[in-house]
């Protein structure tokens, strides 16, 4: 937008029930044009933008202006959603994919009209089948699906109340060019099947538009339920606290791909799709506190009202220094979506200043050896070969000698685990060699040996490139080791899930009651232990425990509480 720049915008102080408004006039801007379309002869417009109209470098206004975002969402007259400029390059896609989404909707020929939004996007497909010039348009409109689907709007978290909040179907402003709301993400799904192109199911569902309008929908259903509940049942044996925060946890665990730029907002931008007014103390935006606070005061708040202790399920644990370690870091939610166990009720105590948490766990062993991060050349961004050595003797040579099986073994499992981050596990079960061919071409790197000597046991020279290729990108290589590695007492290897924690010897692997995750604990001098940060191990696939793990680890800790004999011991451990 042609707008001042933010530190020459003459803001003033507002009351606690005041809003600024831009007025803007008639011009021949893209914005310009999208706002006075409908508005007749109209000689201005007042719009509200939020990057703009709230002082985002007064902390104490955002803190009152935020909350009141739900009720502007909601009663204003359109929501204009700008996605962007459009480039040079990508101007002749947009534009074909605008005219399309029109026609999809209302088409101008009388042959089609009777037939479904569906029946139009599909028949245009396969019109692409058939005749040349016809699959040069398909495949221009699904360039711009693709470019305009992978642009930031689809990945921030305020978005989510801009369209589950607004009147009307929220307007996409693409350049000079308006996209239908509904039938965008109608034809993004139909026209970038993953039958279409070959993309993997999963990869597909987790595309940017796809999940933001699933998230979408199951929150327009949820506030329509809310507004046919009678005043009688809103009542209910639920207090207006317990269901704010049994609702806040839902949407975090829901919306845990979108993207806030403040951190604060991971919650805050949430909180107007919560039916609760006025807002707990801890809800109540404050970006005067500290973002670890702020995680501290909402895990607090949820365990006090609904004594469930998955909350801890919602993002990193161990990583923010400055209050308890067993506080979950709201931004690296990855965890919140692999919360696979139910409720296991009231399982924990915690003190009266709120630092200890008490309660049972599963210890599952300790560590016998560890390597920390490693970290890449600053300069290429490749792992040296000497780290990679240094690597094998600290983890896989340990864990070789414990299990008395070969290096190349736990080798497998380590390819195993990281590439199921891009196969999946069934593709690799049935195809071994894919694991053995990334693996040879490691070892080649690491000890400097051409590929030619590995003939062709593990594919063609092609495929043999590519996974040189993939062993050698800086990507792959920091999932490889740019987490701490540990071995335990038995052999098994495991690795840390965030970047900063630390594994040492004589630390604990351990399990609790509600959690999906192992926890990697460290003794304090004083008897208590602090949570380095969640683990898995290498012979898992993915962060979170397998679904008949958690159920045996479930079975020993209410078998413990009924006082009966156990699978695996239980303790009672006190978390600081």
């Amino acid at each position: 937008m042609d707008v001042q720049p933010f530190a020459f915008f003459p803001y003033k102080p507002l009351k606690s029930d005041e809003l600024r408004l831009l007025r803007v006039e008639p011009g021949d801007t893209d914005y310009r044009r999208h706002i006075f379309e409908g508005y007749g002869s109209d000689d201005r417009a007042l719009l509200w933008v939020d990057a703009i109209c709230i002082n985002q470098n007064d902390q104490v206004e955002k803190s009152i202006q935020v909350p009141r975002m739900s009720e502007i969402y909601g009663q204003c007259e359109r929501v204009l959603a700008w996605l962007g400029p459009v480039d040079s390059d990508e101007e002749s896609h947009v534009c074909r994919l605008a005219e399309r989404l029109k026609y999809f909707q209302s088409p101008a020929d009388l042959t089609s009209q009777g037939h479904s939004e569906d029946d139009r996007i599909t028949a245009f497909m396969k019109s692409g089948r058939c005749d040349e010039t016809a699959a040069i348009d398909v495949e221009s409109v699904r360039k711009a699906l693709k470019s305009i689907g992978h642009r930031p709007w689809f990945r921030r978290i305020w978005i989510l109340q801009e369209a589950v909040l607004a009147k009307k179907q929220p307007i996409l402003l693409c350049g000079a060019y308006e996209l239908g709301y509904e039938i965008f993400f109608k034809t993004w799904v139909l026209m970038l099947n993953p039958s279409e192109d070959g993309q993997l199911l999963y990869s597909f569902m987790a595309e940017n538009p796809v999940r933001f309008k699933a998230i979408e929908l199951v929150y327009k259903n949820t506030l329509q339920a809310r507004r046919e509940t009678t005043p009688e049942q809103a009542k209910g044996p639920v207090s207006q606290e317990k269901q704010c925060a049994i609702d806040i946890v839902k949407l975090l665990n829901e919306t845990t791909e979108l993207e806030a730029t403040v951190a604060h907002d991971r919650l805050y931008a949430l909180i107007g799709l919560l039916a609760c007014d006025p807002l707990p103390p801890a809800l109540q935006p404050d970006y005067t506190q500290s973002f670890a606070e702020l995680c501290y005061k909402f895990t607090m708040f949820v365990l006090d009202q609904t004594q469930d202790i998955r909350v801890l399920n919602l993002g990193t644990v161990g990583s923010l220094s400055s209050v308890a370690s067993w506080t979950p870091d709201l931004r690296n939610s990855w965890t919140a979506r692999s919360n696979l166990t139910p409720s296991p009720g009231i399982c924990f105590n915690i003190s009266k200043d709120g630092k200890t948490l008490t309660m049972p766990a599963i210890v599952i062993g300790q560590c016998v050896s560890a390597c920390k991060p490693i970290t890449p050349d600053p300069d290429t961004g490749i792992v040296s070969p000497a780290a990679f050595l240094q690597f094998d003797e600290a983890v896989v040579k340990v864990a070789a000698a414990i299990r008395r099986v070969t290096r190349m073994e736990i080798m497998t499992e380590w390819f195993k685990f990281h590439l199921s981050d891009i196969y999946t596990e069934g593709r690799l079960t049935q195809n071994p060699v894919i694991v053995q061919r990334v693996m040879m071409a490691y070892v080649c790197m690491v000890h400097g040996q051409p590929l030619s000597s590995l003939g062709t046991r593990f594919g063609t020279e092609e495929q043999l490139l590519g996974a040189y290729g993939m062993i050698t990108d800086p990507i792959f290589q920091q999932s490889l080791v740019g987490c701490s590695n540990f071995v335990l007492q038995n052999g098994t290897v495991g690795q840390l899930l965030h970047g900063d924690a630390v594994a040492a010897v004589g630390d604990a692997i351990c399990a609790f009651p509600g959690l999906s995750t192992l926890f990697l604990i460290r003794r304090s001098e004083d008897g208590k232990f602090k949570i380095v940060g969640q683990v898995s191990k290498w012979e898992n696939i993915g962060a979170s425990l397998l679904s008949d793990q958690l159920d045996s680890y479930r079975h020993s800790f209410e078998r413990a509480h009924a006082g009966d004999k156990t699978e695996y011991g239980v303790r009672m451990l006190s978390l600081i």
